[in-house]
């Protein structure tokens, strides 16, 4: 089911696209699967697979957390520290559909704070996350600023928790920091799946930097994606 307002609502804004980090090392498996699914489903049930978040605070397992438009950085750099022995991590841009399904739930900021408590659904917990104050980590105030951007939350760690597998689909783009990683990726994937030519590459290193990101949305300055001809194998830029 669709809301109906949500919808309306997120293409005035020109919200394109849902993210979604993950470490690498599981790209496979959502290859061979064919769809992206949360961490509940795929607990116990896939060899090899990696959590990017083994705590779950929000104690939503049954839900796959995503950002608006772009990666929620921040804590995406707090999961790469806490686990070491994994240091490749990649970025999924999904088309916004489950945006606006009935079935998701918003947070306006990370859903981690006071253990999901700030979850709610339809259009007032959609809209929750573009108020003009939010209280997360700290009081952030959305800018009066017109470089500020409206589909940017207003604070940079809300959450999108979507309740059913995104198909394959709907997944736009695999974002890795640099052309060494999508080389490192196409060659792993052409190894296990006949699929990995559905996917497409681009490389952004800006979308793994949390203070550079953070600066450049705030003014207004969407980062760099350059595309990767993934059917070279060789992690070149176009």
């Amino acid at each position: 089911m669709i809301n109906q307002r949500i919808m309306t609502d997120a293409r005035l804004r020109g919200i394109s696209r849902l993210c979604h980090f993950t470490k690498a090392v599981n790209l496979p498996h959502i290859l061979e699967a064919g769809e992206l699914r949360s961490t509940k489903q795929l607990q116990g049930s896939t060899e090899g697979f990696r959590s990017s978040d083994t705590q779950r605070l929000d104690g939503r397992q049954d839900r796959i957390c995503c950002s608006v438009e772009y990666p929620n950085t921040w804590y995406l750099d707090r999961a790469q520290r806490s686990d070491p022995n994994f240091c490749d991590w990649l970025i999924l841009t999904l088309d916004p559909d489950p945006l606006w399904s009935t079935d998701t739930v918003y947070c306006p900021h990370n859903a981690a704070r006071a253990y999901g408590a700030g979850i709610t659904n339809g259009y007032d917990g959609y809209a929750s996350m573009f108020a003009h104050e939010v209280q997360g980590q700290q009081t952030y105030r959305r800018s009066d600023d017109a470089l500020y951007p409206p589909y940017l939350p207003t604070d940079q760690q809300a959450e999108v928790l979507v309740a059913n597998p995104v198909p394959l689909q709907q997944i736009q783009a695999v974002i890795v920091p640099s052309r060494e990683q999508a080389a490192t990726e196409v060659a792993r994937l052409r190894l296990v799946s006949r699929r990995a030519k559905e996917l497409s590459f681009s490389v952004s290193p800006d979308m793994f930097d949390k203070y550079k990101l953070s600066g450049l949305l705030k003014r207004g300055i969407r980062p760099k994606e350059n595309p990767v001809d993934a059917t070279r194998g060789a992690g070149r830029a176009e």
